[in-house]
């Protein structure tokens, strides 16, 4: 029996990759959590199980730490909007397919810590200037990706543009109530109704 192949060994770049993941995921998971008041550079080495030394290393200020992972989750949620349209879903339910995309990044830890993070901008012009140009390039990726799917399917460019914006509204609105606000809400049952009156939407956005 010919010896099996030693399994291969990272590269130093991909053990740094890793790394930076690893951290990024610990500072997204802190801010989404604790909220910004409550984020440090020393909190994120420790539950990341790092030196402040070693975490310094990747990150020497708290503003490149923080920006570096309002980007990772913004490139986590392009990149896992792009499997989604990719998948075969997309070709039999498109407006179904959006919405559960769009549920699954409005109600992920990864926009908590995005809202904590532009919460903090608005009395931090220094952060404001790095990570609104982030979210900004990220949203306009996310809504081309599900503009151009539902072109394709048959709506006219205008009518999917304005319904992803839409839509896009609505979630922003029920996380919001689901986080802060002391209402009740069945969220399946709004995704549901807004899913069972897209047509109507998309008719009156074309038409509008």
């Amino acid at each position: 029996m010919p010896p099996s192949n030693p399994p291969r060994r990272r590269t130093q770049a991909e053990r740094r990759e890793r790394s930076l993941g690893a951290i990024l995921d610990v500072a997204t998971e802190i801010l989404a959590r604790e909220g910004y008041a409550n984020f440090s550079s020393s909190r994120v080495a420790a539950q990341a199980g790092l030196s402040r030394g070693a975490l310094e290393h990747y990150f020497p200020r708290r503003l490149e730490l923080v920006a570096a992972t309002c980007q990772h989750a913004m490139d986590q949620a392009v990149d896992e909007t792009r499997r989604f349209a990719a998948g075969p879903e997309r070709q039999e339910d498109p407006v179904s397919t959006f919405l559960a995309a769009s549920e699954q990044f409005f109600f992920n830890p990864a926009y908590a810590a995005q809202i904590e993070i532009l919460i903090a901008s608005r009395a931090d012009p220094d952060l404001a200037q790095v990570v609104f140009p982030i979210i900004s390039d990220a949203r306009r990726k996310l809504d081309e990706i599900w503009t151009q799917i539902l072109t394709e399917s048959g709506h006219s460019r205008e009518a999917a543009r304005r319904f992803v914006e839409l839509s896009l509204h609505l979630m922003r609105g029920m996380f919001m109530v689901d986080t802060w606000l002391p209402y009740d809400m069945d969220r399946q049952r709004v995704i549901e109704d807004w899913r069972r009156i897209a047509p109507a939407a998309l008719a009156a956005a074309l038409t509008g």
